[in-house]
């Protein structure tokens, strides 16, 4: 018997308690666009880490690049987006060193970090500006994208909970009440 199989049996047997079991079992998958390979090559996830950098860059604590956000990102667009989202990731990334080249007259690795800064700030104004005004059959925007996986990979990251968050490996009980000094990090949970 496989895990799939037993599981399926305790939810059985418990009355169909767990509910979505059938995600539990099945995951996040979705089928991919035969583009998405090519997210997964080394110099691509190398260049995806660079752009989540710019967004999330390392200061007193890591950044995005020290979480492995760029590995991240390529397992994300292909398991969890649908096609037409795939095909919008892959196109705005094709355009970063185009659009870099065209706004700064070099390419995007070249830029420096004040440079990329700017960079990215052009760009989520865009994406918010598309977003705000979008269909709900269009495709997201590419740098919408590329910034919630790159704040999702990095949050959800052992660098990320451990360093930028509040870490407790065994919380005690909730306190609704618990004191907020100003400055205090966020709870990771």
């Amino acid at each position: 018997m496989n895990r799939r199989e037993a599981l399926k049996r305790v939810a059985f047997i418990m009355g169909g308690t767990v509910i979505g079991a059938n995600l539990f079992l099945e995951g996040c998958t979705r089928p991919a666009s035969k583009d998405v390979a090519t997210l997964f090559e080394a110099e691509t996830t190398d260049y995806l880490g660079e752009l989540a950098e710019a967004i999330l860059p390392k200061t007193s604590t890591p950044g995005a690049k020290e979480a492995g956000v760029g590995e991240f990102i390529p397992v994300m667009i292909r398991d969890c987006y649908d096609e037409k989202d795939q095909k919008s990731f892959l196109d705005g990334l094709n355009g970063v060193e185009a659009r870099a080249k065209k706004d700064f007259k070099k390419g995007f690795l070249e830029l420096t970090p004040e440079e990329k800064l700017q960079f990215v700030n052009t760009y989520d104004k865009e994406a918010n500006e598309y977003q705000k005004n979008k269909k709900e059959e269009d495709a997201n925007h590419f740098f919408t994208m590329l910034k919630q996986l790159t704040l999702t990979g990095f949050f959800t990251s052992e660098v990320g909970m451990k360093k930028a968050l509040r870490y407790v490996k065994i919380p005690g009980k909730y306190d609704g009440n618990y004191p907020y000094k100003k400055g205090d990090k966020a709870w990771a949970i």
